[in-house]
Parts: C-alpha cells; sequence; structure tokens
C-alpha cells in the first residue's frame, strides 16, 4: 500500500477516564442525544480547537490523548456514554450496534462540535477521532465548512468493510463515510492505524481510500507496535504540529 509510511514505535502508560475528572465536564444538548464534553479549566479561547471524539463502546481511550496533547484540546464522548438514559436522554440498544453511526448521531455529535466551537471562539476546527469516533468525526468533516483537519486514529472508515471482516450484521441504520467521499476528498486528513491493530486493520482503511477520486489532501501513517488501544497519543501529537 503505497500510501502508508511506517512512522514510529509507541509504548505509554494505560490511562483509565477517571484519571481526567480534573477536566471540566459540559453537558451538551440540542440535538436528538445529549452528549457529554471534557476540557481543561485553563482553556478559555483559541483560533483552532482540537476536538477529540471517543470510540463505540467503554470510553476512555480518545479521553487519554486528548489530556495528553491537552493545550487547545477538548472532548466529547458518544451519546450515551457517562450519561443514563432518561425521558430527555434516549440510549437503545441501536445505539451501540446497527445506529451507531446514524442520522439522528451524527446530528447530536456536529452540534456538539459546534457548542465547542462557539464555547471557545475558534474559528476552525481539528477533529481527531478514534475508532468508532473517526466514523463520526469523517461525516462531520465532510458537512461542515470549518475543517482544518480530520485526523483518525485506527478509524472505521468503511463499517461494511469492518463488519465483513469481522462477521458480525451490517450496520443498516448507520451513515458511512465512503458515501462522503466527494465531499471529504476536500478536506486535509490524516489517517493513522495499528501495525497489530486486529480490531480495525488497514482493509477497512484501503476500502476508504479507495472511493476517494482524489488523494491530493490525505496522508496514511501505519503506526509501528500500536494495537486498536495503544499507543496513540505521541503519533497524534506529531501529525497534529
Amino acid at each position: 500500500m503505497r500510501w502508508f509510511i511506517l512512522i514510529m514505535s509507541l509504548v505509554l502508560p494505560s490511562v483509565q477516564a477517571d484519571d481526567f475528572v480534573p477536566w471540566n465536564r459540559l453537558i451538551l444538548t440540542g440535538g436528538p442525544h445529549i452528549v457529554m464534553g471534557f476540557a481543561p479549566p485553563e482553556l478559555r479561547r483559541t483560533d483552532v480547537l482540537n476536538i477529540f471524539i471517543e470510540g463505540d463502546g467503554m470510553p476512555g481511550v480518545a479521553l487519554q490523548m486528548a489530556k495528553d496533547i491537552g493545550g487547545n484540546s477538548v472532548y466529547l464522548g458518544r451519546p450515551c456514554q457517562y450519561l443514563k438514559a432518561s425521558r430527555t436522554n434516549t440510549c437503545g440498544k441501536d445505539v451501540w450496534t446497527s445506529h451507531r453511526y446514524s442520522g439522528r448521531v451524527v446530528h447530536s455529535m456536529n452540534r456538539a462540535i459546534s457548542a465547542m466551537k462557539l464555547r471557545y471562539q475558534a474559528k476552525k476546527v481539528r477533529l481527531i477521532g478514534f475508532s468508532g469516533g473517526g466514523t463520526v468525526a469523517s461525516i462531520a468533516a465532510a458537512i461542515r465548512d470549518d475543517i482544518e483537519q480530520l485526523v483518525t486514529v485506527a478509524g472505521n472508515l468503511d463499517h461494511k468493510s469492518w463488519t465483513d471482516f469481522n462477521q458480525i450484521d451490517p450496520l443498516s441504520g448507520s451513515l458511512n463515510p465512503i458515501d462522503f467521499s466527494q465531499a471529504l476528498e476536500k478536506v486535509p486528513q490524516i489517517h493513522l492505524i495499528g501495525e497489530r491493530d486486529e480490531v480495525v486493520p488497514g482493509s477497512v482503511l484501503t476500502s476508504y481510500l479507495s472511493n476517494l477520486k482524489k488523494l491530493d489532501n490525505v496522508q496514511s501513517y501505519i503506526v509501528a507496535g500500536a494495537d486498536h488501544t495503544c499507543c496513540w497519543s505521541v503519533a497524534v501529537a506529531g501529525v497534529l504540529q
């Protein structure tokens, strides 16, 4: 795969979500789902805001990256992470299965991105999505006009390819980044995949790239030694510089 470059081997300690409690918690509403965000208390404003978006299931990996990189970085959980179901917050099984990247989910996340941008008076945003957060970040990047850079980390950029690889049911109620290829061709983007990732293999990225007619704005890297959840912060910091 000629667009891949081997960059670095990383070993960092694992960090749990509870280690990041000192960051301010922000409850973001306005879309179909409520979204929990975290931000460093010292951040007041920035021209370019890094917004990290969590992956599927148990949160923590993207939060670790956001905290490690710090500076002008904030974090968004996914719908139903950190928050229990209520009359105002629907958390059905489909949110984590067939509809995890649905229009309602993407709309809620997009509203949360806008709320973070407004709060910190940013002109542009960088979206950094981990795993399924990379799916959400990519679709959001395709429909926004304020994206300075899209970065995906072990991103599920073609969930049909991913479900085929893992031999699981298709995500029938979800949007797919490959269906936004024309818009995404215009977005500066960097994709990182782990050399040892057995959850989201390189073939998923290959499928996504094959749907792009132009690769002028695309960079892709294999991160030596990285698996699906460890260890990403140094590599992400490097591409954000």
